[in-house]
């Protein structure tokens, strides 16, 4: 295990860390993910979306708690890149490139992009192209084998309801790009977050839930932590070929 951190590391020392990210709150995930990356890694980044210069530098709405800045040094270091994630052949875009995070799709009801799974699958095809081989994957809580969501909260039920009726398509959209990852030969680990309110501090930290029936997670977990643990996990990585729950620590939580 610590050997392939090794190599990870040292691959990113050369490598491009590239970031995907769509509309919504997991793509908001993704927009954090460019904050936590340039925090964590002093190496070239490249944003592929489909307006980055406008969601990331002009648009507020993703600064969920505080003032996410990117100073001109930073911006040095991003390489933004407009892209159409479910038709471009991304092959190129991903030359040179070390680590792939990925926080596409939707799970909010009427706002956002469903494009999880075509844009999964063709990520996942082009890293293979290009022989990448970690991708790091923002879903949610519920996907998969992981329902029903939140068994152990009041807000389960909620949420349940909501995914199984208006939150319907961006479900299964999160699922087959799930299965699309599963079914692939990359060092994967996806992400399946809870909480991500537009109001919640960052705290640095978070907890992995491991036992779905045994361990409670809090709801409490912010975008800026989900995407912290997301890169860390890429320039370090402990869970491989693996799907977790993330959340807040449970004894803390107020709600």
């Amino acid at each position: 295990y610590q050997y392939s951190v090794i190599i990870m590391s040292d691959l990113l020392a050369t490598k491009i860390l590239c970031i995907f990210y769509s509309s919504g709150g997991i793509g908001d995930v993704g927009r954090h993910v460019v904050r936590a990356a340039l925090d964590a890694f002093d190496g070239k980044i490249r944003v592929l979306s489909k307006d980055p210069q406008k969601t990331l530098l002009e648009e507020s709405n993703w600064k969920s708690y505080g003032e996410h800045k990117i100073s001109e040094e930073e911006l040095k270091r991003l390489d933004l890149q407009k892209i159409d994630v479910e038709k471009d052949d991304l092959t190129p875009h991903l030359e040179n490139v070390g680590v792939v995070i990925s926080a596409l799709g939707n799970r909010q009801p009427f706002f956002g992009e469903n494009v999880a799974q075509q844009g999964t699958n063709n990520i996942v095809k082009c890293m293979k192209d290009q022989k990448v081989d970690r991708l790091v994957s923002v879903t949610s809580t519920g996907c998969n084998e992981d329902w029903p969501p939140l068994q152990w909260h009041w807000t389960g039920k909620v949420f349940k309801w909501v995914l199984r009726t208006v939150g319907r398509k961006g479900l299964r959209d999160l699922n087959r790009a799930e299965e699309s990852i599963f079914a692939s030969d990359l060092n994967y680990l996806i992400v399946r977050p809870v909480g991500l309110g537009e109001d919640v501090a960052p705290k640095g930290e978070w907890v992995i839930q491991k036992d779905k029936y045994k361990d409670k997670v809090g709801v409490e977990l912010s975008k800026l932590d989900c995407a912290r643990f997301c890169v860390k996990e890429a320039l370090t990585p402990t869970y491989e070929k693996k799907a977790v729950v993330i959340g807040s620590d449970w004894e803390t939580s107020t709600l």
